[in-house]
């Protein structure tokens, strides 16, 4: 079967946002299926933004938020590693594998390593299939 995931990664503007636009502009390419979605702060990424992903359509949701002690907004990478582990819990309940929610920690000058995580979450998400709540027709 030749499956290519929706997948959207939700990116704090101040560190992982900024590694992908590096990466642009160094013409240095990620899989064109990942959806890019600017955040003013990964604390601002609500338990129903990542829920509504997956509604919609996405095989993956990724969430990239600043390293530890770096947030600008004090605690908001803490308030999104929190929410992504209840929202995880949750996409086990209703029969999604928690593997189809990542949360990365990376700086505005982690470009190479924002491009590794995404090519590598690529392929981890294709193996494991369509996301299960997915219409079938």
């Amino acid at each position: 079967m030749d499956f290519t995931p929706a997948i959207v990664a939700f990116c704090c503007e101040n560190s992982a946002y900024r590694a992908a636009d590096t990466a642009g502009a160094r013409q240095e390419g990620y899989p064109s299926n990942i959806s890019i979605c600017r955040l003013p702060c990964s604390g601002k990424l609500e338990v129903i933004h990542i829920l509504k992903a997956f509604e919609e359509g996405a095989d993956g949701v990724f969430v990239f938020a600043c390293h530890p002690d770096s947030c600008r907004f004090l605690l908001g990478n803490v308030r999104a590693g929190k929410r992504i582990e209840h929202t995880a819990a949750l996409l086990e309940k209703i029969g999604i594998e928690k593997e189809r929610l990542r949360f990365f920690y990376l700086s505005e000058l982690e470009w190479t390593q924002f491009l590794d995580l995404v090519r590598q979450g690529n392929e981890s998400i294709k193996s494991l299939g369509p996301s299960p709540i997915k219409v079938k027709p």
